[in-house]
Order: C-alpha cells, then structure tokens, then sequence
C-alpha cells in the first residue's frame, strides 16, 4: 500500500507539507498542492480519513440541515458553505428536515453521534438545537437565516422585520391601504420578523389594522400562497396589495389572481420576499425584497470555522448574531391602488 512517505518521495517535498497539502489544508501554495496530489494519483494513494479523524479528534465534515432542498433561499446557501468550507478542507454533509420537528431532531443526533466538526442549522422549532445539546454540548452549532432559543448558537440572520416595514412603506407611498400578508408558519422566527414588520408599519402609516389580515399558513410553499390568496379576494374585496412574505408564496398568489382574471398590477399589487431570478422575468416582472444570500452563507461559514478553530465552554462563549441588511427592488407588479375594490 502507498503511504505518505512514498509520496514525499516522489515530490521530494517534506512529509508535513505532503500531509498538509493532501489534506486540504489552506497554507500549502497552490503549486505544491497540484504537484502532490498529482503524485498521489500516479502512486495511487488513498488517504486513511478515520485514521486522521481519530489521530486529531477531528472528522473535517461539518453537517448543514435546510428544510427544503429546492428552496434558493437555503441551496444558495449550500453552494457558498460548500465552496469555502472545501477550501479550508472540510466536506459538507447536506440534509433535510422537510421542516419536521422529529427529523429535524434525528438529522441533529445522527450528525453527533457521526462525530461531524461542526453543523449548521436551519431550526424549524423554537428550542433548534436544545434537544440534542446534552448528546455533545462541545460542538459548535451556528443558525443560518432563523433563530431559535437554543443557548450558546451563533446566529446569521436577514433584516425580515426591516424589510416587511419596507414593503409596507413602498405601498403605502403608492396609496394603497389595505394590504394583507400572506405568512408562513407562526412559531418561525422569520414569520414573526416579517410579520411584525408589516404590522408595524401598517401602524406607522395609519392603515386600518381590519382592513390588513395576516394570514397565516403551515410553509412557505406556492400551494399556501394561492389558497391564501383566494381566501383574501373571497373574504377581503377592499384589499388592493398583497404582501407574500417569502417567493414561492408570490409565485402562488400570482397563479391564483390570474386564474381568476385579475391584471397585476392594474387590480392588484403583488410583492415578494428574496429575489430568485424567475422574478425578474415573470409576467409581470415581481417587486420584492432581496436578502444578500451569499454573504449570509459565506458568514455562515466563517463562524463555523471560527468556533472550531478556537473552541470555547458553550456557557462562557457569547453568541454572536450577525443580520444582514436587504434591498428593495421595485420591478412592476407594484403600482396605484384601483378605484374600485376587487370582487
């Protein structure tokens, strides 16, 4: 069996720079990285993972647990944690919660036991990781685009409330004044953000809180924002702008007003929530309020990385909450109120 110190030979490099440079390690130059791995491949070295892992008490994967894995919002994140985790040498393990508790807990105990560096989570509970701290409370958990109330989790987080306060003002500006918002799940930090946003600015411009329901749905899915919106033109006729607080949520608002017939945004504005980039080219182009997705994932990574790099007591070690500030972007499904109500 070739070993590493036959392919120091070949290279006629040090053992630790071999090492090193095959273990992806970020301060091996490119060239010399290129020339050992070439030499690897040509004597057919296979490196020994558990071996290394159990020798340095370090597996170098980090587990990364989304809810819904054609969702931009969370597979943009993917990419960029992928990306720069590779380069520091460590592999990412993706899983799914299908935003179910029971899975959500399994995915966090099998990534424990599994004995991964590090995970980063997309909580759909409020308690996220609390369920499975006493299985190894040393390793470091970091929150990407929710939150929950487990202790000692890093966060990375979007402007949710901020932005629902800006879709709000953008519509109000416009004349509009019964708006309603079509939410997620309720016990989700990011429904509560948007949804606090959006009242609090129905409050700032004075609309009339009967006249701009929230309603609340059990996900974030296309399917919700269409029965949502066939609820608001049944039972709301006055409304005149619908806020869909997330994009597959638009994409099903905008199927049901145009099974109905109804013109956006002559009959009713629509905005969304993320900027996926169907918006731009949908009929009509989308309004709607961009979260900076690659730096929360590369942020994401950096904090993992950090955390294992520099381990701390989880009582002694603050968490940091990193939130990224979002854009408007007003494309044309947004314009006037109509004279009449919809019916």
């Amino acid at each position: 069996m070739t070993t590493l110190k036959d392919v120091a030979k070949q290279t006629g490099l040090g053992l630790g720079t071999v090492s090193r440079a095959l273990s992806g390690h970020p301060n091996v130059r490119p060239e010399t990285r290129r020339k050992v791995e070439a030499a690897a491949r040509l004597l057919g070295y296979q490196s020994n993972g558990l071996a290394r892992a159990l020798r340095q008490n370090r597996s170098y994967s980090i587990g990364l647990i989304i809810p819904d894995l054609k969702n931009e919002f969370y597979t943009t994140a993917a990419s960029v944690v992928q990306s720069m985790l590779a380069t520091a040498g460590y592999r990412l393990i993706v899983c799914c919660s299908d935003n179910s508790p029971d899975v959500d807990v399994e995915l966090l105990s099998s990534l424990i036991e599994n004995r991964v560096d590090g995970i980063a989570h997309v909580p759909c509970t409020p308690e996220g990781s609390d369920a499975v701290r006493l299985m190894n409370p040393q390793v470091p958990i970091v929150e990407y685009a929710r939150r929950s109330h487990a202790r000692g989790v890093d966060s990375v987080l979007g402007d949710d409330e901020r932005g629902g306060m800006e879709v709000i003002r953008h519509l109000a500006d416009l004349g509009h004044r019964r708006i309603a918002n079509i939410a997620g799940p309720p016990g989700l930090s990011t429904t509560i953000d948007r949804v606090r946003g959006f009242q609090e600015g129905c409050a700032r411009f004075r609309l009339p809180k009967r006249g701009c329901p929230v309603l609340y749905g059990p996900s974030y899915d296309a399917q919700w924002g269409e029965t949502a919106t066939d609820e608001i033109l049944d039972k709301h006729p006055d409304v005149t702008a619908i806020f869909a607080s997330s994009s597959r949520g638009a994409m099903g608002a905008l199927k049901a007003l145009h099974r109905r017939g109804l013109s956006v945004p002559k009959d009713m504005s629509v905005v969304g929530f993320l900027n996926p980039a169907w918006l731009d080219v949908s009929d009509p182009p989308l309004t709607t309020y961009e979260l900076p997705l690659a730096e929360m994932g590369d942020m994401t990574a950096r904090l993992l990385l950090d955390r294992i790099r520099r381990p701390k007591p989880v009582r002694s070690a603050e968490p940091n909450v990193v939130r990224f500030d979002g854009r408007l972007i007003v494309r044309r499904s947004t314009a006037q109120p109509p004279t009449r109500s919809v019916s």
